[in-house]
């Protein structure tokens, strides 16, 4: 290891920011406002170290790391100036380096600056974006969720900072939990999923903080037509960054100033994290995150009850995040040019509660995850392996309770714990990326165990131009008790797998191409197809009463092709055209049928336009096929016999009529389409102000939400209820 301070030759003052590299590699530091550095990793020997600042002049050492030692070192710069003409400087995307280095193919990657030139809804919206990208597809517009090729909507990983979140939805699933001034960038594996993860059959969405790397306080406000956000952030020292941010909607207190009548509905989100550079260069870090949506009304205070309880209902759910994360290198060890040790520990929880009148009827929904992720990485030349472990305590709980009843309506527990290892073996050749990888799983009162190999090859025709292939097998044990064929999100019961619930899996495989022409655009083809197993779906006719019918176990197929054209965040205009053809089905009991994300076709346009000074503008064009829906073919009227009049009678039934339904997903909605702009006025400075101004649905499309049914008509009338109609929203943010 070596350790040192760089200060300035004349006066011994220190020179902050310098760069400090081993020369011919990657392996570098920066040093921090006291000129003081460690430069960890560096095998035994001798070692040609560059260190260099703007206004220094740059100075090379050769210096002799001793193992097992410290070797210190103080590096004296001489000032320099010089008059230069206009130089252009741009690092190389992250985009490029994937396509250099990583074996997974379809990778996306999103910076936390792009989220705030699409469109929005309110505010900018992680999971908004996501719906955008290939591969994904949104049934509607009233749900920030998405189903990644053909999957289910609760079969994708999210992580924060690399732990898990459940249910990273608001209002039903109209809004993401994500801060978006918390966000430095997302990335969207939709296939090829290395050894690493699992849990889940089809995606994994990692979101990544910021970390500030300013001294003193810095931070931006916002406020939308739906919330207000502060955030701050921080550096102390050089080697300790903080962020803290926190929001909440304020519609509720909106309505009851302008009016006596009430919107008993708010949600609030709170992260924060932590980062600390340790002497030896490794880091130590926090994470901590608390969502909640909370629905508090009074029917009588609507003029709609005055039932038991004054017709109170109440109804809340949120996310509860903690994990601390150790990483630190070890230098030449095992073998290896370098090693690293992380370590992650993390608790994480999702609860909901609904309760109909004071404890008339109670739905309780309890998911603790106590999780500990340790992984080593070795590097030797070309050669990159990942060893690692995941252990998840899972406790869930779900509860039915009246307050009528002495006893539980329905009172389930589980108490499982899940455990994986895993290697994963990356080889870089000349031309090719090799990937290959095994997870090893088990989850107990399951009876079951598994091995799930993964592996991808990447072969470059050319530097700029790359073939893949990959495939793999996926897993889940913690499948979401929710009806799909609602149109509406409004909230998962999680389980777990048990003897009545199977663990599903999935075989995975695909392979594509990807042409770049210059450092920031790129064309990427990929067909795919998944082969579904022990897949369990909801039971629509399951008994509440009856304990381990609540899924039916169904197998399937998914199949299609993905296409992204992307214009990378350098240009005066920026974007992607993302397309996706995708056929999915389900074979169960009762045959075939298509799931409710079924989007044969669907295409997106993300566009953004920045002319020079001070305005930017955003466009987003939708158009897709239809999702399919049980269509209404009828109606029953229920009757009862009276012997006394020797008749047949509806009696006192509240709803007569009972709709009979046809083939389960046999029809389909309409074509969807829409687009949406937006226009940002950024005025830079000591706080640089960026009011934006947004239209959803800009020319107001008719887009078929659900159909009503009126079989008191004759003949039977069928009217369609619509999507987002057109809708202005503006915002305002500040940072400094």
């Amino acid at each position: 290891m070596l350790e040192g301070r760089v200060v300035e030759a004349a006066t011994a003052s220190p020179v902050g920011s310098a760069t400090v590299v081993l020369r011919g590699t990657r392996v570098g530091t920066v040093a921090n406002d006291d000129g003081r550095f460690v430069l960890g990793g560096l095998p035994a020997g001798s070692a040609r170290i560059v260190v260099g600042r703007l206004g220094y002049r740059t100075d090379t050492l050769t210096v002799t790391i001793r193992s097992g030692d410290t070797t210190r070192l103080t590096v004296r710069l001489q000032p320099a100036t010089a008059a230069l003409q206009t130089v252009k400087v741009a690092a190389a995307a992250t985009e490029r380096d994937q396509f250099r280095l990583s074996g997974s193919p379809s990778v996306v990657s999103v910076r936390g600056e792009t989220l705030k030139r699409v469109p929005v809804i309110g505010e900018p919206d992680v999971l908004r974006v996501v719906q955008l990208l290939p591969g994904v597809v949104a049934t509607n517009d009233f749900t920030a969720g998405y189903n990644v090729r053909g999957g289910e909507s609760d079969q994708n990983l999210v992580l924060l900072d690399g732990y898990p979140i459940y249910n990273p939805f608001h209002l039903g699933g109209l809004f993401g939990t994500f801060i978006d001034e918390t966000v430095a960038e997302f990335e969207l594996l939709p296939g090829g999923i290395p050894a690493r993860y699992g849990s889940r059959l089809s995606s994994v969405l990692s979101v990544v903080p910021k970390a500030e790397a300013r001294s003193g306080v810095h931070g931006a406000a916002s406020v939308s037509v739906l919330a207000s956000t502060l955030s701050l952030g921080g550096t102390v020292r050089g080697t300790t960054s903080w962020n803290v941010a926190a929001r909440r909607t304020y519609a509720d207190r909106f309505v009851s100033l302008l009016s006596d009548r009430q919107l008993p509905y708010y949600f609030t989100d709170m992260q924060a994290h932590v980062r600390h550079q340790l002497r030896g260069g490794g880091t130590l870090s926090a994470t901590a995150y608390r969502g909640s949506d909370v629905l508090d009304a009074s029917l009588e205070a609507f003029g709609d009850s005055s039932q038991a309880g004054g017709g109170r209902i109440l109804f809340d759910w949120g996310n509860t995040l903690l994990g601390v994360a150790y990483t630190q290198p070890l230098g030449a060890r095992w073998g290896g040019d370098s090693t690293r040790v992380m370590q992650r520990l993390s608790w994480t929880g999702f609860n909901t509660t609904l309760d109909l009148g004071d404890g008339s009827l109670r739905f309780v929904n309890r998911l603790g995850d106590s999780r500990a992720w340790g992984e080593l990485s070795r590097w030797r030349g070309t050669h990159e392996t990942l060893v690692g472990y995941e252990w998840s305590g899972l406790r869930t709980r779900y509860d039915i309770n009246a307050a009528a009843s002495d006893d539980p309506i329905l009172a389930v527990g589980q108490r499982p714990s899940a455990a994986s290892v895993y290697v994963d073996h990356t080889v870089r050749g000349a031309r090719t990326v090799t990937r290959v990888g095994m997870r090893g799983e088990t989850v107990t009162g399951t009876g079951w165990t598994s091995l799930s190999p993964r592996l991808s090859f990447k072969w470059f025709a050319t530097p700029n131009r790359a073939f893949t292939v990959a495939a793999g097998r996926t897993t889940q044990w913690t499948p979401a008790l929710r009806n799909e064929q609602a149109p509406i999100r409004i909230f998962d019961f999680w389980l777990t797998a048990d003897r009545n619930t199977p663990v599903a899996s999935a075989w995975q495989g695909s392979a594509g191409g990807e042409q770049w022409f210059g450092g920031s655009r790129f064309v990427r083809l990929e067909g795919w197809i998944k082969r579904y197993g022990s897949l369990p779906s909801s039971n629509l006719f399951n008994d509440p009463d009856v304990l381990g019918d609540e899924f039916i176990v169904t197998t399937g197929t998914s199949y299609g092709a993905d296409v992204l054209v992307r214009q990378l965040e350098r240009e005066r205009v920026s974007g992607w055209i993302a397309y996706s053809y995708a056929v999915s089905w389900r074979d169960g009991a009762d045959g075939r049928f298509a799931p409710v994300q079924d989007r044969r076709h669907n295409l997106n346009v993300v566009t953004s336009f920045r002319p020079g000074g001070v305005w930017s503008y955003g466009v987003r064009v939708g158009v897709g096929t239809g999702t399919p829906f049980t269509d209404v073919v009828g109606q029953l009227v229920r009757r009862r016999y009276d012997p006394i009049t020797n008749s047949f009678s509806t009696g006192n039934q509240d709803v007569s009529r009972e709709p009979i339904g046809g083939v389960r997903n046999g029809a389909r909605f309409p074509l969807f389409q829409r687009m949406d702009v937006s226009v940002t006025r950024t005025k830079p400075g000591k706080r640089t102000w960026a009011p934006y101004f947004s239209i959803v649905n800009a020319y107001n499309a008719r887009n078929v939400f659900t159909y009503f049914f009126d079989y008191s008509d004759n003949p039977p009338t069928r009217t369609a209820i619509s999507q987002f109609p057109f809708i202005p929203t503006a915002g305002v943010s500040v940072s400094w």
